[in-house]
């Protein structure tokens, strides 16, 4: 295929991004977004970039401390 399929691969549809969650929901992705997850706008339509949304996770993790 074209050029375009990375680039496809590389932005997801707010539904794939859930997916890629794992959440059944989209009120969890909208959550994500409000605390500065970016959305970048491709004509009318809004997408995640892949790699902001592994950056994202990485930068909110947090690991249980061991008592």
């Amino acid at each position: 295929m074209g050029g375009g399929e990375n680039m496809t691969q590389q932005l997801l549809s707010f539904k794939e991004a859930q997916r890629f969650l794992g959440f059944k929901s989209p009120a969890s992705l909208r959550e994500y977004i409000q605390q500065g997850l970016p959305v970048v706008t491709v004509g009318n339509s809004k997408r995640i970039d892949i790699d902001d949304l592994k950056k994202f996770i990485q930068e909110h993790k947090t690991v249980k401390e061991v008592n």
